[in-house]
């Protein structure tokens, strides 16, 4: 099963999770067998799929996994160890990973939230690896695809951040409504092309909660309004809708300056305008709140990156959105009206 399929079943498992129905995609991965569930005549099977969207060669990146059993996310009962397999059969050094789940903060969840797992891991060189853990003793593998950085049209860390016109309240540029979130959330007030102009640090989330494919895109903008007060006054922060209108036919401009083919996504990014870091999918406050503060740490240490492995030495001039970029064998963009999500937030 290739990294697209992973993604497409980690969002079917999401999307079951909320109750939504969404179809679960079917092909060859890597599964074990664990003990049945009660009153259930057939084993069940759980497998490992990789979360994240976009993975370069080149930069210290976010790479999120899950477990799926059937049509539903698990928690494995012990600590998380990834190991990335090039296809040389050269294997990394496993790396704990942080287990986070897509949950607000709070002593009564509206959901019991979707586990997954991080790792920050710089490739070496474009290719397939195979991601490789355990569950229960038993081996898992999936294979994950590694692009080389001028082949990759999606902004990535220590790359430019594109500067573009986009919706506000005072001018939503044909773009209706610019919030889908019900209320509508505060994050319009300045256009990204104007916030990066001010060279603050930013944090840029493109999510439509009310046509998301998945549950996720209302729960991530609700995590990023709850962590925002943390930091007012020292972090920009913006929220940009997927589509012109409720049809969910025709993408908005920013959307497709950025090359998306999915959401949510995330961007950090530095007052120089290069993307500090890139979350994707499911992000919960804790992960969310972990990383403005090493954005912001970035910013106070000599301009330099205070944590090893957000490079500056890969930061390249700031790209207009009028400047063509090379891409690679984009997944085909979704056409036709968008299935329409319920839950909090609109999804």
């Amino acid at each position: 099963m290739d990294d697209q399929l992973s993604r497409r079943r980690f969002l079917s498992a999401s999307a079951a999770g909320a109750g939504l129905l969404l179809a679960a995609c079917s092909g060859k991965r890597s599964t074990v067998t664990v003990k049945k569930p009660t009153g259930s005549s057939q084993p069940a099977q759980v497998s490992l799929v990789v979360a994240s969207y976009v993975h370069v060669a080149g930069t210290d990146q976010r790479v999120s996994v899950a477990f799926i059993q059937g049509p539903a996310p698990v928690t494995p009962s012990t600590p998380v160890s990834l190991t990335f397999v090039d296809r040389a059969n050269h294997a990394s050094a496993p790396q704990m990973a942080e287990a986070h789940r897509d949950v607000a903060e709070g002593p009564k969840p509206e959901t019991p939230g979707l586990p997954y797992f991080i790792v920050h891991h710089r490739f070496e060189a474009p290719g397939i690896y195979l991601v490789r853990t355990s569950y229960q003793g038993k081996t898992l593998e999936v294979p994950l695809q590694v692009t080389a950085p001028s082949s990759t049209p999606v902004p990535f860390p220590g790359g430019p951040m594109v500067s573009v016109a986009t919706p506000t309240v005072a001018n939503n540029l044909g773009v209706n409504p610019i919030c889908t979130r019900r209320p509508s959330c505060p994050l319009h007030d300045v256009s990204l092309d104007a916030a990066m102009a001010e060279h603050r640090p930013m944090a840029v989330l493109f999510a439509t909660p009310a046509l998301c494919q998945s549950r996720l895109c209302g729960p991530t903008l609700d995590n990023l309004l709850s962590v925002r007060n943390e930091f007012a006054g020292r972090v920009r922060f913006l929220h940009l809708e997927i589509y012109t209108d409720l049809s969910g036919k025709t993408m908005a401009p920013a959307v497709d300056a950025y090359h998306l083919e999915s959401e949510p996504f995330l961007f950090l990014s530095r007052p120089d305008g290069t993307v500090f870091d890139r979350l994707d999918n499911a992000v919960d406050p804790a992960e969310m709140r972990d990383t403005l503060h090493r954005l912001r740490a970035d910013e106070l240490v000599d301009g330099r990156p205070a944590q090893a492995g957000f490079l500056s030495r890969n930061r390249v001039a700031l790209r207009p959105a009028s400047q063509p970029r090379a891409t690679f064998g984009r997944v085909r963009r979704r056409t036709g009206r968008s299935r329409r999500c319920a839950g909090r937030s609109g999804c």
